[in-house]
Parts: structure tokens; sequence; C-alpha cells
């Protein structure tokens, strides 16, 4: 969906400063690994833009310097996430797996990264424990809490600066409407209990900091998290800022709408830029910033995040060293961490890259982000007592486009959690 934004020029000198301990370090390995001929499995899931070549693209230098050989291996189902327990049970898992987080059932047959050095400073290392374990390490962050605004709308709008309270918002998306705007767009389908929920992260974990774990230990419930966000979206509902018919669009209508520029406001996650960078030269310029902060609270808020392109070691792996060193070489090497996140979105705090306009406004949102917070159903140690979460969240946010109040909304996810957890 994109590509590689870091210029040629940028790469090389990336790859001339690889740590000399890194490439020691990876020179360690026996050679010796669960696939054929020594070769170290990594079963990766495969995409129009991130294909059999990118990967293999991407483990050359990596061989080149440790003499490993790298195996490149898509799902034997419908997904990574599918198919590595399936593995597990066969006796056929791979040495390293990308793209999936560990559970309770997986956990036991990976390896701890806990104590590796190189691990700790990767993103959301910690965000991802589960229990005092640490089996997951990224690359980056997909960040989620975004809103996308149309430069020129606000101009036309008489709006000078970006809005940093509910308020504001309100009074900006009013603007917007008069000037004949789209103030705020939506779809249906998954997307509007995701915009919904990405919007008030920041307001959300000011108010009750790590929320889902409150949730599992009885001391919020989900309809009081969040029925300040339906009371909101209702009003925006009502005032005609969303337009109800807009619960009809697909996703990728509503990104259209956005790139035609008859939108002002369109909440969304980082790999939106993927999709703007796809379209070209557009009407208007595209400005990002992160959502208001609740009231009397500091701007900008907590931001909604997900690892990035994480990776695990099987326990299985026959070198697990020489596995271990690849993660390594893929999450530490400024080269192989450029190329990564030059894709789908992927932004990685304090990194240097070469971007484009958007993608370095993304970049400042979360460096200036003072935490990055859990989303949807949690991850690691902080999760929900349920799962299905966000499925349910869209279901209950669209009962709001069809005369349930606020209270009706609070209420109906809070039945769902007690029927399900």
């Amino acid at each position: 969906m994109s590509a590689n934004r870091g210029s040629t020029a940028r790469l090389a000198a990336l790859a001339a400063v690889v740590p000399l301990t890194l490439l020691a370090a990876c020179s360690s390995g026996t050679g010796q690994s669960g696939g054929e001929d020594g070769e170290i499995r990594m079963m990766v899931n495969l995409t129009d833009n991130l294909d059999q070549a990118y990967w293999e693209k991407l483990v050359k230098p990596f061989e080149d310097e440790t003499g490993l050989k790298v195996k490149i291996e898509g799902p034997t189902g419908k997904s990574v996430a599918e198919s590595f327990p399936q593995q597990l049970a066969a006796g056929t898992a791979p040495d390293v797996i990308q793209s999936i987080f560990p559970d309770d059932d997986t956990a036991p047959e990976l390896l701890d990264l806990t104590d590796e050095d190189w691990a700790k400073d990767t993103p959301m290392f910690d965000e991802y424990a589960l229990g005092d374990a640490h089996y997951a390490v990224g690359v980056g962050t997909q960040t989620q809490s975004l809103v996308y605004y149309n430069k020129t709308a606000f101009e036309k709008a008489g709006i000078k600066e970006t809005p940093t309270t509910w308020d504001g918002l309100a009074d900006d998306m009013a603007a917007l409407k008069k000037a004949g705007y789209t103030p705020m767009q939506t779809a249906g389908d998954y997307m509007t209990g995701l915009q919904l929920q990405q919007v008030f992260h920041p307001t959300l974990n000011q108010a009750h900091p790590k929320w889902q774990s409150a949730v599992k230990d009885g001391k919020l419930t989900v309809g009081d998290a969040y029925e300040p966000a339906f009371q909101k979206y209702a009003r925006w509902i009502d005032d005609g800022y969303i337009a109800k018919s807009d619960v009809g669009l697909n996703p990728s209508q509503a990104d259209g709408n956005f790139v035609a520029g008859k939108v002002g406001l369109y909440t969304n996650g980082s790999w939106f830029a993927a999709t703007l960078d796809k379209a070209g030269k557009l009407p208007f310029e595209v400005g990002v910033f992160s959502p208001p902060a609740g009231d009397g609270e500091s701007h900008p808020g907590p931001q909604g995040a997900t690892m990035a392109n994480p990776y695990m070691v099987s326990k299985g792996a026959t070198d697990a060293d020489g596995a271990k060193q690849l993660v390594e070489y893929l999450v530490t090497d400024p080269a192989a961490v450029e190329t990564q996140l030059g894709s789908d979105g992927v932004f990685r705090q304090g990194s240097e890259v070469e971007q484009t306009g958007v993608d370095a406004q993304i970049q400042g949102v979360l460096d200036d982000a003072p935490e990055l917070v859990a989303v949807g159903e949690g991850q690691g140690n902080v999760r929900l007592p349920v799962t299905g979460f966000n499925p349910k969240f869209t279901e209950v946010a669209q009962s709001l486009y069809t005369g349930a109040s606020p209270a009706d909304a609070a209420k109906a996810i809070d039945q769902w959690v007690d029927e399900n957890r």
C-alpha cells in the first residue's frame, strides 16, 4: 500500500552505522535450526506489498553477515494467527513467528525475551508483557488516536487552530458544516465503533488509566467508562455533524470522501497515511492532530497504539540463538527498521527516518504522547475479561443512529460484558 519513504542515501548511511557489537553477536549462531539444511524458518503474513520478495530482501543482509539462512514461509491456513496453533499441535511450528501476539495457549511454547538487553528498548515491550514474561518484540507501533483534517476546509470555515478540548471540537464541526463540508466523516462496518474508540482514547485513559484492568477487577464498568463518549456522539448525530446515512458507507467510501476534499475531519489510524500516499496529489493539504483531552486535563493525552510488526521465537527452535539473533536484527538494525517503518503505517517513537509531510505530523503526535495505551480489548496484562469486544462495541455505537440513548448504549455494553465474562 506504500513504498519505503527513506531515501537510498539515508538507507546506506544507516546501514553503515550498524553497531559492531550487533554483527559480533549475530556471528555467534550455530547455523543449525528447525528448517532444512540449517535454515531458520520464519512464518510471516504475506500481502500484496509485503510479499515473498520483500521479506527475502529484508533478511538478506542478516544472512550475508552471519552465514545463517532464513526460510520465509507464508501461513498454511488463512493467516499466521490460524496457522501457528495448528503447526504447534502438529509439531511443525516455525522458529520465528511474525505478526501475532502470545496468548495463554501459545505462551508456554515461546521463548521469554525478558533478559535480552536488546529487546528492552523496543516499542511497547512492557505493554505486551504476559505476567512477568515478554514473548513479543516489535519494530514500531500503529498509532490509533489520530484526527486527519482538511486544511483548506479549516481555512474556509475560519478555524485557525486545531481543537484541544471537546467544546472546541464541537465548535469546529459547527463551523465546517456552515462552510458546506461534512464535519466528521464516519462509515459503517467495523469503522463506526473503531472511530469512536480512537477519538476517545486520550480522554478515557486520563479519566481511567488502564481502564480494561479496572473493568476486569470489578472497579469500573465499560458503560461507565464509555457513556460520556456515547453522549458526545449522540449529540454529533443530532446536530448533523455526522450524517446518519454514513453508517451505511463502507470504509473505503469514507476514505474516498476525505480524499476528494468533501470532509473536514476524519478519525483514523496511522495506516491511513498509506492510503493518502497512494492517492497521490490531493486538492488540499492534510493535517493531523491528537484528539481532545478530558476537561481540565493537559493536551495531548495518552495515545492509543498497538505494537506493529511483532516477532516471537518458538521454544522448539533447534538453533534458538540463531532465531533470537534474527529477531534482534529485525527490530534493532537501523536499515531493517527503516525498511519496515516505510510500510503499512508503522511508526516508532524517536525515529529519524525521512518522511512525507503527513507521516512527519503523525511522528510528531507519537513523539508528543505522554504514554501509549492499550486499545479495545487490551493487550498483555491490561485486558478486558471478555473477547469479541470491538464488534459488539460497533453494534452498540450504531444503535445511537436508530434512537438508542447514551444510557441505553451503556446498559447494553455492560449487559454483554456481564453475560460473556
